[in-house]
């Protein structure tokens, strides 16, 4: 279990750097696809804190930002 969630957390931290990245750079597309990725990873891992992390790189609350991950999810 615990090897499980240190796979999560380093998902989390790679994809909070691509994210930044992607904001900066004013890259839509990749930003996209990244944000796909931390809606999955925020459904499979169950971690309430990814919202609020997403939040802090678009500058956007954390209400926003869970909004956004929650469109993004299959289904």
């Amino acid at each position: 279990l615990s090897e499980a969630q240190q796979q999560w957390s380093q998902a989390q931290q790679y994809l909070l750097q691509a994210l930044a990245i992607f904001v900066e750079f004013k890259d839509e597309h990749h930003l996209g696809i990244a944000l796909r990725s931390f809606a999955r990873l925020w459904q499979e891992s169950g971690d309430a804190s990814l919202p609020a992390a997403v939040a802090l790189v678009l500058g956007v609350t954390p209400a926003e930002a869970e909004g956004v991950l929650r469109r993004l999810l299959p289904g």
